[in-house]
This record gives structure tokens, sequence and C-alpha cells, in this order.
């Protein structure tokens, strides 16, 4: 605290460079943020074709055109000031934001750690170029150029080289573009997104991403859609109930086929977003509906009054908070039918629903996210790929479904005391009885967490063996998830996987790990990319990288391998699994972080009956 200590400071104002840096670190974490403010400028400028382009994945330039309205030359300079901005001028307009952009923060802040240009018109041949150089003005001049604006800023955080270290590879900040890009790509088909990438100055540069304009109805969204995931995934989509478009809610759903990646898009009046509560509402159906974990492809779109969203609630405007709490009992109801419709039954008739719907509480560890699902129990798949034979499927039907010695199973906490088998409840818990607790076992992510450890183990006695396939296995895949795949593509050799990235957004496996099945290793690869593409970070060293992928492969391999929920097992199997469980190296959490074991201890117990 000031004036605290040995040494006394006095209290003094920061210049407005200072400042300006700052405001910078809330705006501008890295080039994708950079991209993500000029986009939204330039959508709320009306434009209707945007380019962009990259060089280094963003780290040395950044360039964002549009034919938007552009910018009146006297207004230029006081553009570049924080918190001057057009779109909001009363605290009433603050509430009922209908804009993607409203502080007045972004040109200002980006400027404070680049060296910026701005060229702008308002009308063809009128117009104006400012040259910024971290944040002082070095050149302001009149030229002729289109009417739109054209934003170039190079050489991100040159002055800042505290916040420079932090910046990724060039790939993964190329991913992280991509995915932003991606976003609003899908938010607006009626806009035309292009986006091209080069290695440096002295390289052409390589379109990565091309979206031309269609329209904003179902239709013109498929089409989006189909540009840049492929037509494949569209064929595979469901379109939420017509009764509930006039309430704000539209978008599809995919069936079962699109579990296989991890592609979930919200978007709240034309902004991509992450909302908790929609998530868990979706995962809740999910589980309910298809009796999995694993959520099929959406793609959510909200369009609501203006004044009943709160978007001035996180810095980068990456989520929001809603007035109207009816709203998500709605998103529920067309979510469960759209769920529905896609499994090919008869949705229920819409209700509304009965009173303010609270989102439901996640019952797992952290935060909303994907938890895997389980399809088949051990005899199906066993079967299904050969049982005990010779061939990669038969290595790995082995690996999964042998059952280690069984022993007695130590109790945590308490020594190596028996446990005594009560039974299952409801197909998806084991109970058991100990010394001193009532222990309930989650029986999916108990075989998971088995399962894991035995994939892992064999996944790395194999040595990352690799088995060339004579046809090669396509995948169709957005920009984003191909530059998540490049991004990958040596943790993935060192796995034992050959994959190769092809024009249109397509990529080839030519060899898997010989462990694995072909159609597995396809899904898991499609699983990972799609996964990486959606956020999850990579390690920066080949060898951590190397390591990353070969847990995701074990974890999502013994994800589609456990047991399911409201699978009924026979006393010799619950038991056989107990054992097996307590003597994993981590018994007590799934490999995606929830928790295996409930413990309700005798005190617990005597608690609740108010015995004590």
């Amino acid at each position: 605290m000031a004036g605290i200590g040995p040494e006394r400071r006095a209290l003094r104002r920061l210049p407005d460079a200072l400042i300006s840096q700052i405001a910078a670190g809330e705006v501008v974490e890295r080039p994708s943020s950079v991209v993500k403010e000029l986009v939204e400028n330039a959508l709320d400028a009306g434009a209707v074709r945007i380019e962009i382009e990259l060089e280094n994945g963003g780290r040395d330039l950044i360039s964002v055109a549009d034919d938007g309205s552009g910018i009146a030359a006297p207004d230029t300079l006081l553009a570049l000031e924080r918190h001057a901005t057009s779109k909001i001028a009363s605290f009433e307009d603050l509430l009922e934001v209908a804009t993607l952009g409203f502080r007045g923060e972004a040109l200002a802040s980006i400027a404070a750690v680049s060296r910026f240009e701005l060229l702008t018109a308002r009308s063809a041949g009128d117009g104006h170029r400012l040259v910024v150089e971290g944040g002082r003005l070095a050149v302001e001049e009149p030229v002729s150029r289109p009417r739109g604006t054209t934003v170039r800023v190079e050489s991100l955080f040159y002055n800042v080289p505290a916040r420079k270290q932090f910046l990724k590879r060039p790939a993964t900040e190329l991913r992280h573009a991509l995915t932003v890009v991606q976003g609003y790509a899908l938010a607006r088909p009626d806009v035309t997104f292009v986006l091209r990438h080069a290695p440096d100055a002295e390289s052409p540069g390589r379109e990565l991403l091309r979206a031309q304009a269609t329209g904003v109805d179902a239709a013109g969204r498929l089409n989006r859609i189909a540009q840049l995931f492929g037509e494949d995934l569209v064929n595979h989509l469901t379109p939420l109930p017509e009764a509930r478009r006039e309430q704000g809610i539209s978008g599809f759903v995919g069936d079962r086929e699109t579990t296989k990646g991890r592609r979930l898009f919200l978007f709240v009046n034309g902004r991509l977003l992450r909302d908790r509560a929609v998530l868990a509402i979706y995962y809740k159906a999910v589980r309910d509906l298809m009796k999995g974990d694993r959520p099929p492809a959406l793609f959510l779109f909200l369009d609501v009054p203006p004044e009943s969203v709160d978007v001035n609630v996180h810095p980068q405007k990456a989520e929001v908070r809603f007035r109207d709490a009816a709203l998500m009992g709605r998103i529920g109801s067309a979510l469960r039918r759209g769920l529905e419709a896609a499994k090919g039954e008869e949705p229920a008739p819409l209700r509304e629903p009965s009173g303010p719907a609270a989102p439901p509480a996640w019952t797992g560890v952290g935060e909303v996210r994907e938890a895997p699902g389980a399809p088949a129990w051990a005899e199906e798949l066993a079967a299904r790929y050969g049982g005990a034979g010779t061939g990669p499927s038969g290595k790995l039907a082995e690996v999964a479904y042998r059952p280690e010695p069984a022993t007695r199973v130590p109790l945590s906490g308490k020594g190596r005391e028996s446990l005594r088998l009560i039974g299952q409840y409801k197909g998806t818990m084991i109970l058991l009885e100990g010394p001193e607790a009532l222990l309930v076992v989650d029986q999916h992510v108990a075989h998971e967490r088995i399962l894991y450890e035995r994939f892992r183990r064999s996944l790395r006695r194999q040595d990352a063996a690799s088995q060339s396939l004579l046809v090669p296995r396509m995948l169709e895949l957005s920009a984003a998830e191909n530059a998540a795949l490049a991004e990958c593509s040596s943790g993935l050799a060192r796995c034992g996987y050959a994959v190769r990235s092809l024009s249109g957004g397509s990529a080839a496996i030519t060899a898997i790990p010989a462990v694995l099945p072909d159609a597995e290793a396809e899904s898991l690869v499609l699983r990972i990319a799609t996964r990486v593409a959606a956020g999850d970070e990579l390690p920066s060293e080949d060898e951590a990288l190397a390591d990353y992928l070969l847990t995701q492969l074990a974890a999502s391999r013994a994800c589609r391998a456990a047991v399911k929920m409201h699978e009924a097992l026979s006393a010799e199997k619950m038991e056989s699994l107990i054992a097996e469980l307590f003597v994993c190296e981590h018994p007590y959490t799934c490999p995606h972080g929830r928790p295996v074991v409930l413990e309700l201890t005798d005190r617990d117990l005597e608690r609740r009956f108010k015995r004590r």
C-alpha cells in the first residue's frame, strides 16, 4: 500500500503513454486480440468485405482492410484517444449496446504497443493517413484511397518486451487468429472474409480462409458452415425448432457422428461468446437424451433485445450476463427438441417453462467442459476389433480388457482394509461399505481411469510404432482446425501418426499408431484438432507436446472403451473393477479431472440423521 514501508513513495499521476500501455494489457493480449478488435470495428462500420493479412502469426504484421463507412478526416486523431467512441453517448446507451465495440479503447490500446498505421476514407479518393509509433503520432497526411478503412499493426509489443516474451510460437498465434475470424465468419454469413498468412515479409502470402457472403437465413448459415467446415458436417446437422426462432433462438445441432470432434459455438447478437450456463444446459440435455457425455456439434444463435443482455462484464467482451432469467429455460427446451430430432425421434411438444429457469448445477470438478462419453462394454468392442487377434486392433482389445490380477483394495488414509460390495445403484454407481464410510463409485469414470493408465503404458511400450495406411484417411477441417493439426504435427509424429495438410481445408492421415484401429485413430486426430482449435493450449517443447498428445490419445481411447452409464454389472465385474481401480496410480479422479469416488463417512451420515 502507498505510504507504508521504510521507503515512502510520493503519489504521482502516471503519464498518458504509460496509462495507455497499462490499458492495452486488458485489451491486447496477443495478435488474435488485435484481429478481434479490428474485425469488430469493421463490422460495426457496415463492411461487407473484410480482408486480413498476417505475417509470422501476427507477431510482425496484422493488416485488416474493410469497405465500411470509414472515419471522417477531422475524427481520425480523436479515434486514437482512449474512450473516444461514436457508439454510445450516455449511461442509457450502455444498457442497450447494439454494436460489437463500444468502449473506445481498442485503437488507442493497439497503437500504444505497436507501430501503427491507419488509412481511412469516407468517400473514394478523399482519405486520411496516420502513423503512430508506440503511442506517439509520427505522420498525419491526406491520401487518396477507396472508401473504407485499413489498419496495419507492425511489431506488436516491440516497446513492451515483457509482454512480447509471453507470445507463443507463430503457429499457435496464427491458430488463435484463425479461430477469431472463423467465429465472426459464422456470426456474419452476409460478409465476405479472407485471411492470408506469410511466414515473413519476403515470402508470398498463402490464403488460409475464404468465406464468400451468403444470406442470414437458415440456408445462408448452413452455406457458411459448409464453407468453413465442409459439406460432410452440414449433412449431419439438424435445425432447432422453428417455433423458437420468433423468440430469437435458432441454430443447428449435430447427430452422433459429430461427437467425434468438439465444435460448440454460441453467438449472442452476432458476438461469439463462451457462456458456462448455456453449455451446462446443453451438456445436461446430451446426458439425458443421448446417454453419453460427449456432445454433438452445436451452432447456437441468440438474437435478443440489446437491453436484455449486459455485454460490459468482461475486458475482452468474451462473456455476457442475461437479464432475462426465463431465457435459459427456452434455450434448454429448444436444444432438447433439436437433439431429439437429430436422433430421429419425434420431439415432445414445446412447453413454456413454468417459471424462471436457473442453469443446472455442474456436478464435476472445475468449470463446464467437454466430458467424454462411453459407447460399449468390453465384450462388444473386443469382438468388433478381433478379440485376442494378432493385428493392431486385437492388441488394443487385449490391452483394454485383460483383467489385472485381483488384489485387496487399499482404502485411502486407512491402510489396506477390505471393502464390502453392497451393489449397484441405477446402473451407474457402485456402492461399497468401508470400515468407517459408505463409498459411492462412478462406474464409468472408474473404468475410464483403469483403461487410461493401461493404454498409456501400452502406447509407451510400443515406442510409437507406426502403421502405414494403404488408403489415407481424409479429414474435412476448418482453417483453424487445420492450423491446430499443423501445430501438433511433430508431436503426432512421435506418437506414430503421419498427417499432411492439403488444400481446401482437408488433411490426410497416412500412418497411425500400430495399437489403434483405423477408424479410432482418425476420430482421435479429429478430436485433438477440434479441441486445440477451440482453445486448448499446447506445450511448446516437442517432447512435452508428444507427451500431451499421448495423454490425449490414451484418455480419448479409454473414454470410448469404458463401461457406459446405465450398464448393469454383475457382482463379479464390480469386484474386479474396484480391485483394479485402487491399484491405479491416481484412483480418485478420471483423466479429465472428474471425481471417481464419493466418500460419506459414518460421521456425515449420523449428522444428516441428526444423531450428532
